[in-house]
């Protein structure tokens, strides 16, 4: 009897560990949608290692390097940009990349009032036509609402990563800056756009 349910103990560890490995295969192979190019377009997650300033995102991407190399290479100048302010913009205008947007993608993007009150905070006095962001906006609710984000209080929002900036490379495009933008309205495919460029 003791061998008899030694021998089930033994079955059952190993049909758990095999169930468990399946899943977790299931899980890395499987494919998710990605809604902010329209569930007409087909896309889906993939991997691309040639994503410039958005390379975090490598591994698993919605976007393609094509996409983000013509976002980058359409910006306005913003001046007097801190690190954090450079890091808070170039992460915010990588949203359509992000393979979690099907969990805050709803016809526009969700973006949490947390990660739009850190923009904020670190870029209200980065200057743009002779004006700061802190001029030009009360908070930054107001300045995330004017670029056609819908700001979310809570979860299932796109949110700041703080550690990509410490694993990923941001390659600067000239001598004179680094090269990060932030979307105003909708990136990419035939919706108008407009981009930072810091110095």
């Amino acid at each position: 009897m003791d061998r008899y349910c030694f021998l089930c103990c033994i079955l059952a560890a190993c049909w758990f560990v095999v169930v468990e490995n399946t899943v977790e295969y299931q899980m890395v192979d499987q494919r998710v949608p990605c809604p902010y190019y329209g569930l007409e377009s087909n896309r889906f997650t993939a991997s691309d290692h040639g994503l410039i300033n958005c390379s975090w995102y490598a591994q698993k991407s919605c976007c393609k390097r094509t996409e983000v190399t013509s976002v980058f290479s359409s910006m306005f100048s913003l001046y007097g940009a801190s690190k954090n302010c450079k890091n808070h913009m170039n992460y915010l205008m990588c949203y359509f990349c992000d393979p979690d947007q099907y969990r805050w993608y709803h016809s526009k993007a969700h973006v949490c009032a947390d990660f739009c009150r850190a923009v904020f905070t670190h870029c209200k006095d980065a200057k743009y036509d002779g004006k700061s962001i802190g001029t030009n906006y009360r908070n930054g609710t107001d300045f995330c609402e004017a670029q056609n984000f819908h700001v979310v209080e809570g979860d299932n929002c796109f949110d700041y990563d703080p550690t990509v900036f410490g694993r990923a490379n941001i390659t600067p495009t000239n001598s004179s800056g680094l090269l990060v933008a932030l979307l105003i309205g909708s990136v990419l495919l035939n919706l108008k756009t407009s981009i930072w460029y810091f110095i």
